[in-house]
């Protein structure tokens, strides 16, 4: 935290991962006392969206959504084609420990555009302040769920409401 607290905040950009699932419409309704309410719900994951962004400036930037999991190509992939051209020299770019994060080529390529890695402390997620946007995006998410036709469209419906200039 001691590095963290040293920079600049308009030198620092968060980065993350996040997934949700198309079980995560949680139903509800009114029943009588006494019964049970049963809603249809399968319980199977069928389908999961990651999505990916930075914050920085208390700004979401880069965001990108993708079916499936984070791996080392897609993190690579999203990291040279849409942060990249956003990163200024002399930023440092903050990542949590995920395996995926710590590849030869990810590293070597930062340093090639003259960014600093900062990997957070396992377990440290509250230090990494774009986990608290997750959460928001999330619940816009599960309330838009039943209002599309499909799960991608209500992931996509609300990062373009969240982010409309990008």
């Amino acid at each position: 935290m001691k590095i963290i607290s040293a920079k600049s905040p308009k030198n620092l950009v968060y980065i993350d991962e996040s997934g949700i699932d198309n079980t995560e419409d949680y139903p509800y309704g009114y029943c009588r006392k006494g019964e049970r309410f049963h809603a249809l719900k399968s319980g199977k994951k069928t389908q999961r969206v990651s999505m990916i962004a930075a914050l920085n400036k208390e700004k979401i930037v880069a965001p990108m959504t993708f079916e499936g999991y984070c791996d080392t190509e897609i993190f690579n992939g999203w990291f040279e084609q849409f942060l990249a051209p956003i990163l200024q020299p002399g930023q440092t770019v903050i990542l949590d420990n995920a395996t995926f994060h710590k590849s030869k080529k990810t590293v070597e390529f930062a340093k090639s555009i003259g960014v600093d890695i900062l990997y957070l402390l396992p377990y440290s997620p509250d230090f990494n302040k774009i986990e608290h946007h997750w959460f928001a995006i999330k619940n816009i998410i599960r309330k838009n769920i039943p209002l599309f036709k499909s799960f991608r469209q209500s992931v996509d419906s609300a990062f373009l409401h969240l982010f409309p200039l990008l």
